[in-house]
């Protein structure tokens, strides 16, 4: 057991797991995901098929495949052993208190001065103005400052478990779908992509009230849904509306609007109301609708681009055409009255539940917390009183190069009323 958890405790154990997930996850990137076996995806389009390793790793769909989960759990299990094995036991010992009673020649500090005896006094006073922690015993004195930059690497481990935490828990129990519902329609949205061993899913019904769009200068600036959430009763408990950007939170589950479209016409021949097909077609980077009104062997065809109610009745000669309104009575044949009463609109809603959300945000709070904590120096200073001389060292996990000058600041003045 103990060489398992030294094993994992190895850095470079670590960054192997992290290298392969790296490596995974551009796989992943690169490859379709989908639920078939890659070589079936690449012969449906036309490729290579893979060798049978492929097919065993299953690199279509990575994200969901057994493997990955337990890379990541690995390297979970090393961050947290060598949080617990390495990093907080440097930690209490940089805690713990230090003394010395000689300074040795083989000792290597970052930095050392000698001042004279009757220097003391103003050594510890300066020393405790620049917010040094200073331990006395006899004559020898430890002095510390910034013992929470040794907080950072601990800080990064519980980062990174957390981020690896909320994967695993939105892997396991997010849900995303998407669905174009009509205008009056009822959804049950409970027919997702794949099936999720924790259970995230909104049993609810929900209603589509109301779509409309708000244009500006003749441009669609905006468009909304009013949705009605109902019970097992089929009566409404909640009422609410989206837009783009403005999503509704309920139950642990977003709602956003993201796109529409138009799926017929609603229409009235004489005393009889048909619902008509729209077909949608796009040219010179706009959006149009057309559908075609049978009631006569060669029918009539109409346009419309907006859902602002107007549409156009075209005619083989161009300066003939009808421009008319919803509710508006089209007279192409005498015997029949045509009538649009309505455009029948869908809505495009996505839904989003994330159960991971909360440790994915502390995760990475805490990764920038490290990273502002990392800059934080720790330096550990030693004072030695001797007959003739005051003798000074000092080490530091940063700038070492110029801790010698940081020595040479924080003793910069000599108090007047010092006396030899």
């Amino acid at each position: 057991m103990r060489f398992i958890i030294r094993w994992l405790s190895n850095i470079k154990v670590a960054i192997f797991l992290l290298a392969i997930l790296i490596f995974c996850s551009l796989i992943g990137s690169i490859v379709e995901q989908t639920d078939k076996p890659i070589n079936q995806v690449l012969e449906n389009t036309g490729g290579l098929s893979f060798n049978s390793i492929s097919s065993f790793f299953r690199f279509s769909n990575v994200f969901n495949n057994g493997w990955f989960f337990c890379l990541n759990l690995l390297l979970g299990l090393s961050l947290i052993s060598c949080t617990f094995t390495q990093q907080l036991p440097s930690f209490d010992f940089c805690r713990s208190l230090n003394f010395l009673k000689k300074f040795l020649e083989t000792e290597k500090f970052d930095g050392s001065l000698v001042f004279p005896t009757n220097w003391f006094p103003f050594v510890i006073s300066r020393m405790s103005t620049k917010n040094y922690f200073l331990f006395q015993k006899s004559k020898a004195i430890y002095a510390s400052k910034g013992l929470i930059g040794r907080l950072g690497p601990v800080f990064v481990h519980l980062s990174l478990i957390l981020i690896l935490l909320a994967s695993l828990i939105s892997a396991l129990g997010g849900l995303l779908a998407q669905e174009f519902v009509p205008k009056g329609e009822i959804a049950y949205l409970q027919n997702f992509p794949s099936d999720h061993l924790i259970d995230n899913l909104p049993i609810y019904p929900i209603r589509v009230n109301d779509f409309w769009v708000s244009h500006i200068n003749g441009l669609i600036h905006q468009f909304y849904t009013n949705i009605s959430s109902l019970n097992d009763y089929g009566k409404e408990s909640t009422s609410f509306t989206i837009s783009v950007n403005h999503p509704f939170y309920q139950q642990q589950v977003i709602w956003y609007q993201t796109d529409w479209d138009i799926i017929g016409l609603k229409c009235k021949l004489n005393d009889l109301i048909y619902q008509i097909p729209v077909t949608s077609i796009s040219t010179a980077g706009k959006r149009l609708w057309i559908s075609w009104l049978p009631f006569s062997e060669s029918g009539s065809t109409l346009f419309f681009e907006t859902l602002r109610g107007d549409f156009i009745l075209p005619s083989l000669n161009l300066n003939e055409s009808t421009y008319a309104e919803i509710g508006q009575n089209i007279q192409i044949l005498s015997s029949i009255d045509t009538i649009i009463l309505d455009i029948l609109t869908c809505t495009g809603l996505q839904v989003r539940g994330d159960p991971g959300e909360l440790f994915l945000s502390l995760g990475f709070g805490s990764l920038i917390l490290s990273t502002f904590i990392s800059y934080i120096s720790y330096s550990r200073i030693w004072i030695i009183k001797r007959l003739d001389s005051i003798q000074i060292g000092g080490l530091t996990n940063r700038a070492k190069l110029r801790f010698d000058y940081h020595l040479l600041n924080l003793f910069d003045s000599m108090p007047v009323n010092t006396k030899q």
